[in-house]
């Protein structure tokens, strides 16, 4: 473990994005100081959810109790969002469940590897039957290509290689971002293109 990354690095990381075990001098630190790490963010009304076999942490925002914040001037104040809260648009909900399901597959089949790639001609392809709208197809591809590069800058996908148009890792944080209960209420939500879709999912943000 490097000693020159301390625990404030590892601070800064998570308010950036998730860590994961491939960092090695950032993973290690985290393990090394997870009691004032983990404190630290306490402090702040946020939780470090943290899983060693999957290999990534995040920082996730707490949600104060309703009850509390109604009746806050008999006590402290709630804390502001440390965290923006984004909402998933339309096709960003269809490709975090279609991305999920990718994953699944992968994990129930045993592929070969520790990881999903895909090529980014994959997810494009993934991705093209949800724009029927867009007879233009160079329009659609742009349209993915942007859901790809701001899936990216979530943390949930990693470009990992540049060769043939780039390949991504599906990074499994994203089982923790949709887990069994909550993909199978949105795909039901998908079907009926419910109104309430966009409310249900949301992404938080630094």
């Amino acid at each position: 473990m490097n000693p020159a990354i301390t625990h404030r690095h590892v601070i800064v990381r998570l308010l950036n994005g998730p860590i994961y075990q491939e960092d090695l001098d950032l993973w290690s630190r985290l393990g090394a100081e997870w009691e004032k790490i983990k404190a630290h963010f306490g402090e702040m009304g946020m939780d470090v959810a943290r899983d060693d076999s999957a290999g990534y942490a995040y920082v996730h925002q707490r949600e104060e109790d309703s009850q509390e914040d109604e009746n806050w001037e008999e006590g402290s104040a709630p804390l502001p969002r440390v965290l923006r809260r984004t909402r998933l648009s339309y096709h960003q909900t269809i490709f975090m469940v279609l991305l999920r399901e990718e994953l699944m597959r992968f994990e129930q089949n045993q592929e070969e590897g520790d990881h999903l790639y895909r090529s980014s001609l994959d997810l494009i392809e993934l991705m093209s039957p949800y724009f029927p709208e867009l007879h233009d197809e160079k329009k659609a591809h742009r349209q993915i290509s942007g859901l790809i590069n701001k899936f990216e800058e979530w943390g949930i996908i990693k470009k990992v290689r540049d060769k043939d148009e780039g390949l991504y890792r599906v990074e499994r944080i994203i089982k923790a971002k949709l887990p069994p209960e909550k993909l199978t209420e949105v795909k039901e939500q998908i079907k009926r293109r419910a109104p309430e879709l966009e409310e249900n999912m949301e992404e938080e943000d630094a």
